[in-house]
């Protein structure tokens, strides 16, 4: 076994950080070392998490015509892909329906998506009214991802029930404009600090796989420890025909699983949710995520991709003696 590893995982297990340069370490060992790697970042998992994993399910509440240029993603309306370019809006029934759905399938978690930079008034008050509905009918945690959002806004979707915002940084602050040029990245860590300051969970994390280097990863990584995010939803890209990383090679499963790894040392006590391209990019090896260090998942359908059926992770939780809470 590399000391090296063994050494830095016994200092996290011990209470400490670790720095810039420890980090930089650690990265340059992980690949040479990589079963290592994995055996303590499952150790530091266990230490901090025990035997539970987060399990949550969305639904797009508003689908495609987005105003932003996301190099990534399927529903930009500056791309040519399969989405309709027309916004496409679910209303209350269609949700609650969902919601339901989810919660008999055993999903204790619900989380509401919407396209777009942010979302009007109307459909704000909307929203908020929907959340007590599915926390007093289903007596599930309701989860809202809204794009920007005001800090005023952000308190009322607090008091409403909302128990966690999500709104990733997706990448560092130097790779962000080489795949985002319709907003900025201090937008995306005010809307962050906003949903903090309410004083809900707040899920912000990013995607791999779109041109970054080991560098932006481990950014990104600090950049979230230093704002003090709960959750961090790692996506490992699916590429979209008509986006512009479209192209773009698959991510072998194997550097999906180190990035989860290093990522557990750098955010030891912080919840990492494997969520986007599981199913794509992690094919036989998607129960590895857990022992990688892994603490929640994504289950059912994702956005505008098609993900793992909730009874599937279901079962693969009870096959590795995990709790989905």
């Amino acid at each position: 076994m590399n000391q090296q590893i063994e050494q830095y995982a016994k200092q996290i297990l011990a209470g400490r950080l670790l720095d810039r340069a420890d980090i930089d370490q650690l990265s340059e060992l992980s690949t040479a070392h990589l079963d290592d790697l994995l055996y303590w970042a499952n150790e530091i998992r266990k230490a901090n998490f025990g035997n539970k994993v987060k399990m949550c399910s969305i639904i797009p509440g508003r689908m495609g015509g987005c105003s932003e240029d996301c190099a990534f993603c399927a529903q930009s309306s500056y791309y040519d892909t399969a989405v309709d370019k027309t916004p496409q809006v679910l209303d209350d029934d269609q949700i609650m329906a969902a919601a339901k759905e989810a919660k008999q399938k055993g999903v204790p978690n619900f989380g509401i998506v919407y396209s777009g930079k942010k979302v009007s008034p109307d459909e704000l008050d909307r929203l908020i009214a929907l959340t007590r509905r599915i926390k007093d009918e289903l007596g599930m945690g309701v989860c809202m991802s809204l794009g920007v959002v005001s800090d005023e806004n952000m308190q009322r979707l607090a008091e409403a029930g909302v128990v966690r915002f999500n709104h990733n940084l997706e990448t560092s602050e130097r790779h962000f404009s080489e795949v985002v040029s319709t907003h900025k990245y201090e937008d995306r860590v005010k809307t962050i600090e906003a949903g903090l300051a309410a004083g809900m969970g707040v899920c912000a994390g990013g995607i791999f796989g779109i041109g970054e280097t080991e560098a932006d990863r481990i950014d990104m990584a600090l950049e979230l420890r230093r704002l003090g995010v709960d959750m961090v939803p790692m996506n490992f890209l699916h590429p979209i025909e008509g986006t512009p990383l479209a192209n773009a090679e698959k991510m072998p499963p194997r550097e999906i699983l180190r990035i989860v790894a290093l990522y557990r040392f750098i955010l030891p006590k912080t919840h990492l949710k494997v969520a986007g391209g599981r199913v794509l990019n992690l094919r036989d090896l998607q129960s590895w995520i857990f022992y990688a260090g892994c603490t929640a998942i994504l289950s059912g359908n994702y956005l505008t991709t098609a993900g793992r059926s909730v009874e599937d992770d279901v079962q693969m939780l009870n096959d590795l003696g995990l709790e989905a809470v």
